[in-house]
């Protein structure tokens, strides 16, 4: 009773907490977390009811609460006990995962835990089974600008064939490149399968063996596969990413991004559609990349969610738009934690401080960008992070008047830029460079 109380009383006392420091992340969560106790529930209802599995072990345990016979004969009672059951151990695991996380441990320890503490997370995940649902769904329901978000969902253009459409009017489509696309989705469909007999085989295991320690293996042996085909998984796109990020061909990198989203009949969700709207910033098109950033829902996902602003904020610096550039800076200047830097602070540092770059570069602050671009070139080993710098190192020289140095880093850019829209501007400048330096020598001629 005093571990309930206290799980429960941390629970309450850190939603209070995020809550006062403005970190309203978890609220996104809440609406997944629900589903799968749903989930759970109609699982545990199908397996201790619909199939009739370990009836008695149902009934064994109710008795040990109650001796009411019509409670005990009630037909209904696997059905809610096992979906009650099968919650519990759902909303365990995901409250022992979620403060795993949070603590930033690694997965090996984590199976540790699992293992010698398996038994305690369906009874801890039982207990808090209703605290977590009232947490959950006043989360959902006091997400920030609920009404709005909505609304703005509406008239945002979410569907994946209209914003092929749109791309398709303004870019060119590469049919080769497209075929990357094509085999990253057989591969991810062969993962999907693997997944799925992989939990199938899981299930069965935990039904009709007994044996603890089996239980235990299997359950580690799934992880070991779950990662392993995760990591296939993840380098099957890496070709995909590799157009823009080493190529420096976004055109490809979209057709082939747009290819996957059509064989894997995505309507609302685009793949990959942060690397798509790296795609169109770097095409001249901050129109189009925002609408396939609102189109992703990242807002729900907290690794890609300071990313997402830091793109945002890129997309609405090219259209000139100040507040909403401001805006995105807004969203990342809370911390994630005041106590200790974590993964999540970092990523939230680097996207503040790209966010106030943009804006340096529009008040005309241009010491200040040099020293970011200067710094960045130093870290940044991806071919179009580096055209990137050198292009806007090279537009600062050029306001400054010194064109032997806008010059050189207008030449990288020639040199590398392949099809980035960095590459037709940089042209420009040198010609205007070239046309300073005749100028200048005929004057002294």
């Amino acid at each position: 009773m005093r571990v309930f109380l206290f799980l429960l009383y941390n629970l309450c006392y850190s939603m209070v907490q995020l809550n006062e420091r403005g970190n309203n992340m978890w609220k996104f969560e809440c609406k997944k977390h629900l589903t799968y106790l749903l989930c759970g529930f109609l699982l545990g209802a199908v397996v201790f009811g619909l199939l009739g599995w370990n009836t008695a072990f149902v009934v064994d345990l109710v008795s040990d609460v109650t001796d009411d016979k019509a409670i005990l004969e009630n037909a209904l009672l696997p059905y809610i006990t096992g979906g009650l059951l099968m919650a519990g151990f759902m909303n365990g695991f995901l409250v022992t995962l979620r403060i795993l996380n949070h603590f930033n441990i690694s997965f090996f320890i984590a199976m540790m835990i699992f293992m010698f503490t398996g038994e305690l997370i369906p009874i801890i995940g039982s207990a808090l089974l209703i605290p977590t649902i009232i947490v959950c769904i006043y989360g959902w329901l006091t997400i920030p600008n609920r009404k709005k978000n909505k609304e703005l969902r509406k008239n945002q253009m979410t569907e994946v064939k209209e914003l092929e459409r749109i791309y398709r009017l303004h870019h060119e489509f590469d049919e080769e490149s497209a075929k990357l696309g094509e085999n990253a989705w057989k591969i991810m469909l062969r993962v999907n399968v693997l997944y799925a007999l992989g939990v199938i085989a899981l299930l069965l295991v935990l039904l009709f063996v007994e044996e603890l320690l089996v239980m235990i293996t299997a359950v580690l042996l799934y992880m070991m596969l779950f990662l392993q085909l995760t990591k296939y998984k993840n380098n099957a796109l890496q070709p995909i990413i590799s157009l823009l990020y080493e190529d420096c061909n976004p055109e490809a990198c979209a057709s082939a991004i747009l290819m996957l989203a059509k064989k894997s009949h995505r309507k609302k969700a685009m793949p990959l559609s942060q690397q798509f709207a790296q795609c169109m910033i770097y095409s001249n098109d901050p129109h189009l990349a925002i609408d396939a950033l609102a189109s992703s829902n990242v807002q729900s996902k907290s690794a890609s969610l300071y990313p997402y602003h830091a793109l945002m904020a890129y997309a609405y610096y090219q259209l000139g738009d100040k507040s909403m550039v401001e805006h995105h800076l807004h969203e990342c200047s809370t911390p994630v934690n005041q106590k200790r830097a974590n993964a999540m602070d970092i990523f939230r540092l680097q996207a503040k401080e790209s966010i106030e770059n943009k804006l340096a570069l529009m008040n005309e602050n241009f010491n200040e960008a040099k020293a970011f671009y200067t710094k960045a070139l130093e870290g940044n080993n991806l071919v179009f992070q580096q055209v990137d710098s050198h292009y806007y190192l090279g537009l600062i020289a050029f306001v400054q008047k010194d064109l032997e140095l806008a010059k050189e880093h207008f030449n990288f850019v020639r040199n590398h830029g392949n099809k980035l829209y960095f590459k037709e501007k940089a042209d420009k400048f040198l010609t205007s460079i070239d046309s300073f330096s005749v100028q200048e020598e005929v004057v002294e001629a």
